[in-house]
């Protein structure tokens, strides 16, 4: 392989097409092509970013020289697409979740570890500096020391979503931060859906999961008036809060031991008003996609496999 990634896009409708945008900010990199569909767009971004357009994808992959594609396609074709990718010894940058079902993610996994390629699926807020942050915090801390988490991610329903439900589109990635973040799978999970303004699938829910000595409850929907994604963490004597979108994190510590020196007491006074010692934890704002785009061409460049079993367990839950 040469010292150039050559790079492709199959899918660039709506934000999908930031793939493209990003792909040719980076070094190293050569954006070689996009198909799509909708030939007019997909030869107006052509002309934009200077590379060549397909409405075929297959066509695209069978004639040109690609060692990475993004598929950013509908759910229900990521199977067929990223197979023929693989089929084609193309590395695979894939939208989540990975497929449908279970069955075929694992197949797809399977499929790019006998090729040894890397198929990374597009989990984006594990590439969030501030979820890298709190990540790193909590790995300092003992496990008894947490004692929940709560993540809400809502909004109004996004135009390109077409195929998915609230909870394979959007509460996915949050199960996926909160197994990442706690280290381990939930031993239980528990969820309620429930179709708000849609007919045909639900765009409200809220799932409790249940792990060794921690819980995690999260909140998804597509009927907020407000964009919100955030996360807080709940110790035995200090909370977090995190911001995915401003990526700002801030850490309330107890200071209940530094009241009872001063007055000598315990009261319950105190421990109810006793103000917390709070500090602001500065991270360097990145852009998670540009990150993650780095990080699949770093591994490609060293020829090492990337681990991606996370995705096949988050669908699991998901699928619940």
């Amino acid at each position: 392989m040469s010292t150039n990634i050559n790079v492709a896009v199959i899918g660039v409708w709506n934000m999908w097409w930031n793939h493209v945008r990003t792909y040719s900010e980076l070094d190293d990199v050569n954006l070689v092509a996009v198909a799509d569909l909708n030939t007019s767009l997909a030869e107006q971004i052509a002309q934009k970013y200077w590379c060549k357009w397909y409405e075929n994808y297959q066509d695209m992959i069978q004639q040109e020289h690609i060692d990475l594609v993004s598929i950013v396609v509908p759910t229900s074709f990521h199977y067929p697409v990223a197979e023929f990718c693989l089929q084609h010894n193309i590395h695979v940058l894939l939208e989540k979740p990975i497929t449908p079902t279970v069955e075929e993610g694992e197949k797809l996994l399977m499929l790019a570890k006998e090729k040894n390629l890397n198929l990374l699926v597009w989990h984006i807020e594990r590439f969030n500096p501030a979820v890298k942050k709190v990540k790193e915090l909590l790995d300092k801390k003992d496990v008894w020391e947490l004692t929940a988490f709560t993540f809400q991610r809502v909004w109004w329903l996004p135009p390109q979503i077409r195929d998915s439900n609230i909870v394979v589109d959007l509460a996915i990635h949050d199960i996926d931060i909160s197994n990442y973040l706690i280290g381990q799978l939930p031993n239980r999970v528990n969820m309620h859906k429930k179709r708000n303004h849609l007919e045909w699938r639900e765009d409200s829910v809220e799932i409790f999961m249940q792990y060794d000595g921690v819980s995690s409850y999260i909140q998804c929907n597509w009927i907020s008036p407000i964009k919100m994604r955030k996360l807080t963490v709940t110790g035995t004597d200090w909370y977090l809060e995190m911001d995915y979108i401003t990526q700002k994190i801030t850490i309330f510590k107890s200071n209940y031991d530094k009241f009872r020196e001063t007055i000598g007491t315990y009261s319950d006074y105190v421990m109810r008003f006793a103000e917390p010692d709070r500090v602001d934890i500065s991270v360097g704002k990145k852009e998670p996609l540009k990150e993650e785009m780095l990080y699949i061409i770093d591994n490609i460049k060293k020829w090492t496999l990337i681990d991606t079993s996370f995705a096949l367990s988050s669908l699991s839950i998901a699928l619940q």
